[in-house]
Formats: C-alpha cells, structure tokens, sequence
C-alpha cells in the first residue's frame, strides 16, 4: 500500500489529543437500542479514519487516550442530567471503555503489527474490531444474557456500514491527496523542461561561439606576430595584442567549462516527449504567464497530430519564443488572440503561430530574422528581450529539424509565423 499521508500535520502527542476530543464529540451522535447504556455512536466511524492517517502511532496510544475521554465526557453528562444512578453511569463507563480497548487490541493485531498493510485489510480489519468490540460491550452491560439472532444481525449491519463509510472517507481523501500531489510534481516537471529548454538553447548557441572565440583568439595573436616581425617601434602593440589573446583564451576556457557542465546536467540522454505534451508545457507556461501580467490574451491550440520527440527540448524553444513574441505583440491589446495550428504535411509538420497583434510593416519583417535585431526593449533600463531571438529560431529550425521559418505580417492586423519541420529530424533520437 503506498505510504500513508499523515492526516493531522501535528506532533504525535498532539494529534493523539486532538483525535480523543474529536472521537469523543462524535460519540455525543448517537441512539440507544437493545438494553440500557448501550449505543450506537458515530464515533466508530471517526475513529478508524484517525488510525489509518496516523499509522506512525501505535493504536493503543490513540485508543487508550479515546478510551479515557469519550467515557468520562459521557458520563459526566449522565452525571449532570441525572440519566441513571451512580452504579449504572460507572456500569456504562466500563462497558464504553472495553469497547475502545478490544477496538484497539484487535486493530493492533490484525492490522497495525502487520508487515505489509492494505486497504482491503485494514476495511475487513475495522468490520471485525467494530462487530467484536460492540458485542463485547453488550455483554458486559447485560451480563452475557438476553443475545438474539436478530442483533448479532443488527450489529453486523452497523459494523459492515460504519465501516463501508469510514473506509470510503478515508480512502477517497488519499486519493484527492495523490491527485493534487500528482499535479503538483508534473508542474514542477513541466516547469523543468521549461527551464531545460532554455537552457539547451544557449549551451547550443554558446558552443557555436566558441569558433567566433577561436577566431579572435588567433587574429589576436596573428597580429602579434606581425607587429614582431616589424621590428622596433611596436612593443606597445605587441604586448597589447598578446595580452588580447591571452584574455580572450582564459575567456574560451571558462566558456568551455560552462558548456561542459550544463551539457553534463541537461545531458542528451533524457525521456521522450509526446508532442501533445510539449504543447501543453509550452502553453500551459506561457498562460500562466500572462495570467500574472493580467493581460486579455487566450491562446488556442488545435492539433490533431501526436508524435513522439525525442529531441523535445529544441521544438519547445522553438514554440515558446514564437508565441512569447505573439504575447509582446498584444501587450495593452483588448481581446487578444494567439492560435497555434499543428498539421501533417506528410514529410513535415507545419507549426502556424498567429495573432491578432500590432503587425509589421515590410521593413520590419525584411530585419527580423537578422542576428542582433530585436524590437523589444525598455527605452528606460535599455534591457533588450530575454529570448534567444528570431536568428537563432531560424537558425535552430533549420539546423536541428531541415525546416524553415517565414512570416507574414500585416501592420495593425497581426502576424502569422510558419515553422515546417521534418517528420523524420522530429523522430529522430540523435540529431546533434
């Protein structure tokens, strides 16, 4: 059986407390039937629900702190209501607390002491504890005398429905348990990939600077030969420019170190992802997104393609920067609008992001794809967009998928990018 939750986030002691007072308030529901003092009360129903979500504690503590307050709490009342005389009220006060004890003993013995446990032992456990412990009762109140068929009838009912109850709460309450922890650990697996994403986008861009590196490195020390060769007059130069290529190969090997270890952690060798539920990471992110931003945006998806990616953390890149550029487009917009439409081109996977933004005009949409470029920036900080930008998109599409990437865009109606992917890049385990 899985590990159980502890249903009382409290200390041992505590909770042992709080379930005497509670099983004892529940015992207060009740009616009386066969003989004098005997009851049937709703706290049976209460209390195995305490047991199962506290099994760290032994049940004899929990039952012998039960079996001393709902007794004194009834019999104070009976006291107090005058409902009986002095040796009848010490009569039930006995009869009850044999009740918890056998409850208790039995519990111990059939379930708790177990090695493994099961729901479906713990359910015939409680109905056997139940049915034992209130025969147990009836005959000290009536002296092992006047027993029927009929009420070992009626406290079999009452054991089996008690039970049936209590097991029914109990195990319902676990399972809303593990759905909502269920929820809670794929939202944070989600919001991983999210973050891998972004981060292997990066390592794959830093790794292809490293030539850009390599090149300045070696111009660098290029034009510290060449100073050399000219004799007196350069030293200044030269020492410039070897220093130049000193820095810049310290700089190439701290960069190559980061690489290592981010490639190390966000390693090739991951699960697949079902591109229904790279879809619903990508948005199911970027909605919660503009839901803080407060922004009147609903985004669609439509698609009736399901493939597996192994390689998912480039396609999620992909489509997160895409529509987070649709978001910027729609900032301060009324009724916003961004439709996401998958389809199956045989060979390819075409991939439409559309919104009803401000658009670009021709100019714009002739730059975008330019490396460097971006419109989105803070006049104020000078901060630019923290995407890798449309170059590397494009750059990432083509490369990693044989795709391609366009736009089209029209100022003041909004803009529609196009990403067509191979089929075969997509199913591919090892496209680096």
């Amino acid at each position: 059986m899985f590990k159980q939750a502890r249903f009382i986030k409290y200390g041992r002691w505590q909770r042992i407390l709080l379930a005497a007072i509670c099983i004892s308030l529940a015992s207060q529901v009740n009616f009386q039937i066969f003989t004098s003092g005997f009851i049937l009360a709703f706290s049976p129903l209460i209390m195995p629900i305490f047991l199962y979500y506290n099994d760290d504690v032994n049940p004899f503590q929990l039952v012998l702190a039960v079996a001393f307050a709902s007794p004194m709490f009834r019999g104070f009342q009976l006291l107090l209501t005058h409902n009986g005389t002095g040796t009848q009220i010490l009569l039930h006060m006995l009869a009850e607390i044999a009740f918890y004890l056998c409850y208790g003993t039995l519990y111990y013995i059939l379930y708790w002491r177990r090695g493994q446990r099961t729901n479906s032992a713990f359910f015939l456990s409680i109905i056997i504890c139940d049915y034992l412990s209130n025969i147990l009762e009836i005959c000290l109140l009536t002296g092992f005398s006047q027993f029927s068929y009929r009420l070992f009838q009626v406290l079999f009912a009452t054991a089996l429905i008690r039970s049936v109850l209590a097991c029914v709460l109990a195990f319902c309450y676990r399972y809303f348990s593990l759905l909502v922890r269920q929820e809670s650990h794929e939202q944070k697996y989600y919001n991983f990939i999210w973050v891998a994403a972004s981060v292997k986008s990066e390592v794959y861009f830093m790794q292809k600077n490293l030539t850009e590196i390599e090149n300045v490195m070696k111009n660098a020390y290029l034009l510290n030969q060449k100073l050399h060769a000219r004799g007196v007059g350069f030293e200044e130069e030269q020492k410039m420019a070897l220093s130049i290529a000193r820095d810049v190969h310290e700089v190439k090997k701290d960069y190559r170190n980061v690489i290592s270890g981010l490639g190390d952690y966000f390693s090739e060798d991951e699960s697949t992802m079902q591109l229904s539920d790279i879809l619903k990471v990508v948005v199911g992110y970027i909605r919660e997104t503009i839901k803080n931003q407060q922004a009147d945006i609903v985004i669609e998806v439509h698609s009736q393609v399901d493939i597996v990616v192994p390689n998912h953390y480039y396609l999620v890149s992909i489509l997160s920067n895409l529509i987070f550029n649709s978001v910027d487009a729609l900032k301060d917009a009324h009724n916003g609008l961004i439709r996401l439409i998958v389809s199956d081109q045989g060979d390819n996977l075409l991939f439409s992001i559309s919104d009803n933004g401000i658009g670009m005009d021709d100019k714009t949409q002739a730059m975008i794809f330019q490396p460097g470029f971006t419109t989105k920036f803070n006049e104020n900080t000078g901060d630019v967009y923290r995407g890798i930008g449309l170059s590397h998109v494009r750059l990432i599409v083509q490369e990693q998928f044989q795709g391609d990437l366009k736009v089209c865009s029209e100022l003041g109606k909004g803009t529609t990018f196009e990403v067509k992917l191979a089929k075969i890049r997509l199913v591919q385990e090892d496209i680096s």
